[in-house]
């Protein structure tokens, strides 16, 4: 690992856990939202796009990171990736995404739209197809993106998106923070001025990770209300758009059901990366070959697993009846 991409990566840490302060104060530490391509970020301009991107098709995917990581996370070993490997069999443009995971989820889906309205507008091909691909916290990203723009109306981007592919997404929520919710709530609640203290640094955690504690996507699910009152759900309502695609994988560190219930990928639940829980809390239902659960399959694998993308490839050539042919 070369110097500046430990730096990255630290970087990218640093944004996870205080990025909201960051970007509040102005702090030159903060990761402004990109579209990367080849290692830098892309200029939105035409005639720029033009030269960074000599043979574009007429099909993108999009791939979002999620928490405290940068767009390294797809990279595999040789310097392949599931954008790279999507352009060789299926014809695909890839892009990744850079953002601060710090921020509250419904603001970097709101900067999100906007990035790919300027996309679509700046790319230097007619487009067809426009593939949103999220790990973890970048699959809310992309989801609170989508419901930005259609409650916006008029996107150019939003028609494109055909198919959104959710990995170990916490889309109900995830155990781990709301554990740590709930001793921050414990330590404050005890009358001694040290355990106050550590209640208050435990409290630090950034607005983004929070928002993981029920899954938030929306503004107002977070406006106005206490960000550290114990175990509250504010999460508003967000559909999965009718027209989009929509896939769900869950990797799970155990065969046992049970196991898988409670610990799934080690940090998101198979019910939550899943979509699937109690009646007032599922997302609606998609067809059980939309959704796959892996074995043996670790959070941050799911990020750069051969098997992981032979499903992806699956469900992308055959949503499209992909025949072998190009563009």
């Amino acid at each position: 690992m070369t110097r500046t991409q430990v730096v990255d990566r630290l970087l990218g840490v640093l944004n996870g856990v205080v990025g909201d302060h960051l970007a509040r104060t102005g702090n030159g530490l903060a990761i402004p939202m990109q579209i990367i391509r080849g290692g830098s970020p892309l200029p939105l301009e035409l005639l720029q796009l033009e030269a960074i991107v000599p043979a574009p098709t007429s099909r993108v995917v999009v791939l979002v990171h999620g928490l405290t990581d940068t767009e390294a996370c797809w990279d595999m070993p040789g310097g392949e990736s599931y954008g790279s490997f999507l352009a060789r069999d299926l014809g695909y443009t890839p892009f990744t995404l850079r953002y601060n995971t710090g921020r509250h989820i419904s603001e970097n889906g709101e900067a999100l739209d906007s990035l790919l309205e300027q996309l679509v507008a700046a790319y230097p091909a007619p487009l067809d197809e426009l593939t949103l691909l999220g790990h973890s916290m970048g699959g809310l990203v992309l989801r609170s993106a989508t419901h930005a723009a259609s409650v916006r109306g008029g996107s150019r981007w939003l028609p494109l998106a055909r198919r959104a592919i959710y990995l170990g997404s916490p889309h109900l929520g995830a155990p781990l923070e709301r554990a740590g919710n709930a001793l921050a709530w414990a330590l404050r609640k005890v009358p001694d001025p040290v355990s106050v203290l550590l209640g208050d640094l435990v409290n630090l955690r950034s607005s983004g990770v929070k928002d993981l504690r029920y899954g938030y996507l929306r503004q107002e699910d977070w406006e106005g209300a206490d960000p550290d009152a114990l175990l509250t759900n504010g999460r508003h309502p967000v559909p999965l758009l009718p027209h989009m695609r929509h896939h769900l994988v869950a990797g799970t560190l155990s065969d046992d059901p049970r196991m898988q219930l409670l610990f799934g990928d080690a940090l998101v639940p198979v019910p939550s990366a899943t979509g699937r829980a109690r009646t007032a809390d599922r997302c609606q239902p998609l067809p059980q070959e939309h959704v796959r659960v892996m074995p043996g399959m670790g959070h941050l694998r799911l990020t750069r697993d051969l098997e992981v993308y032979a499903q992806i490839r699956a469900w992308c050539e055959r949503e499209a009846g992909w025949n072998g042919g190009g563009g």
